[in-house]
């Protein structure tokens, strides 16, 4: 299989419409991010959030999407059908991904890989469709286990951001946390981005801002205290944070 072409993330505006009444040349992998009014093996249907559909060539394609769109595709040839057989796959079948923040993570790495040119960007780009086959067809078969597996993950990751907004003044590495969770670091990074949509470290941020507004509203604390006690080495990226975060300055807060 090869790649002609790739993006991840790719924006279009609000009532974007694709219209191939003949179908593309190519086979076409397409993840979308919102909800799109899509044609497939079904007829026209409504998707969900993170419905990835595999489209043939020559064969009609049409979606639209009323809001602003954000999707990863990519345009591919080769020996597809008998690879996507290999996983229970059809092509212009809806499948909804257990976890589409890898499969975006992995189009992006086929992106990068596709427009460095570097040794063996070929094969590595093929095993990463294989990749996404075996997300998609996951999707299917473990979706019942997938669910259960997702609320227990999702709980553990919950207890440790309680714990880190309790105590935001700690140190918080993603290794630390993905530790209490029982996690590697990529695993817990990519489940605490799905879902809070934020990153850990970002959303420690905020809540050292939040509680920072708080002390400097209520208390009779200066800045330099402030800093210190949410965990600050620094005033000065104590205020740079906090300007970065609420537009203004924890002095002009105080005062």
């Amino acid at each position: 299989m090869k790649i002609h072409n790739v993006r991840h993330e790719w924006p279009e505006k609000a009532g974007f419409i694709l219209n191939r009444p003949h179908g593309p040349e190519e086979y076409i992998f397409l993840h979308y991010f919102n909800p799109v009014d899509l044609l497939c093996n079904n007829g026209i249907i409504r998707t969900n959030p993170h419905a990835c559909i595999i489209v043939s060539p020559d064969k009609a394609q049409w979606f639209r999407s009323e809001q602003k769109l954000v999707h990863d595709w990519f345009h591919f040839t080769g020996d597809v059908e008998s690879n996507m057989q290999k996983y229970n796959l059809t092509p212009d079948t809806v499948y909804y991904p257990y976890d589409s923040l890898e499969i975006t993570g992995t189009v992006r790495k086929m992106e990068s890989e596709f427009f460095t040119d570097m040794q063996y960007s070929g094969k590595l780009c093929e095993l990463y469709i294989e990749q996404i086959f075996i997300m998609m067809a996951r999707s299917e078969k473990d979706s019942i286990n997938a669910a259960n597996v997702k609320k227990q993950i999702s709980d553990k990751v919950e207890q440790v951001r309680r714990k880190m907004f309790t105590s935001p003044a700690e140190d918080w590495p993603v290794s630390k946390m993905a530790k209490l969770a029982g996690l590697s670091e990529s695993r817990f990074y990519t489940v605490y981005k799905s879902v809070y949509k934020i990153t850990p470290n970002r959303d420690l941020i905020i809540a050292r801002i939040e509680k920072a507004g708080t002390l400097l509203q209520t208390k009779d604390y200066s800045v330099n205290q402030v800093a210190e006690m949410l965990g600050y080495s620094s005033v000065y990226h104590f205020i740079r944070q906090f300007k970065s975060v609420t537009g203004v300055t924890p002095g002009s807060v105080r005062k």
